[in-house]
């Protein structure tokens, strides 16, 4: 007997084989019928819920996009660790996940003209959201005697800017050393927020 699934679980399931299949071949590469090959289903199944492989390939990146600030939100908001520890654990998870050859061909794809409105639109969505998760580490870290600014909501903005602004500089980019590049991230924020300390943490 045939499984009839609802259309939110049928529809989340389309977007989880398609973020694969996107990671595996790029975008070019992956065609509507390779989703619905992997997943064994009709192709009016994929198109009762996506028009386009366009369309798909945006829902998965928003869908990515939730489970990081997640992710981000829960490094960040972690009050068993230092908030220092806890800024340095968010850069370090960051370059972790650029690390991965397994996402490559996705984030070139993103980062290509084509979808430059995407991801334009999902970047400014999460720096938006993680503002006053920034704000509240740093007045933590003010408190606690790591940090040394005057404004903890000006300086969270600020230095969201700055991160985002690295993001889109460097993120497609293949011909710059991680290692060296958190050298040089861990200076810039050492500096915004007075506490030298920062530079010398090393990953966990």
């Amino acid at each position: 007997m045939r499984q009839v699934k609802k259309p939110e679980v049928r529809k989340a399931e389309i977007v989880e084989t398609a973020t694969g299949l996107f990671a595996e071949e790029g975008f070019e590469r992956t065609t509507v019928g390779a989703i619905i090959g992997r997943m064994g289903v009709a192709k009016g199944c994929f198109y009762h819920h996506f028009a386009s492989k366009a369309e798909v390939f945006e829902a998965c990146v928003e869908a990515l996009a939730e489970r990081l600030l997640g992710e981000y939100v829960a490094i960040l908001g972690d009050e068993t660790r230092s908030p220092r520890r806890r800024l340095v654990d968010y850069v370090d998870h960051n370059y972790a996940l650029a690390a991965r050859p397994s996402g490559a061909e996705l984030a070139a794809d993103l980062h290509s003209g084509g979808f430059a409105d995407v991801h334009h639109r999902v970047t400014e969505s999460v720096a938006a959201r993680l503002l006053p998760v920034f704000a509240a580490l740093i007045a933590q870290g003010v408190e606690a005697g790591e940090f040394d600014v005057e404004d903890a909501e000006f300086t969270a903005a600020a230095m969201l800017g700055a991160l985002t602004g690295l993001h889109e500089t460097y993120a497609a980019r293949k011909d710059f050393e991680l290692s060296r590049h958190r050298e040089h991230l861990l200076a810039v924020l050492a500096r915004m927020l007075a506490d030298p300390q920062i530079r010398e943490t090393e990953p966990r």
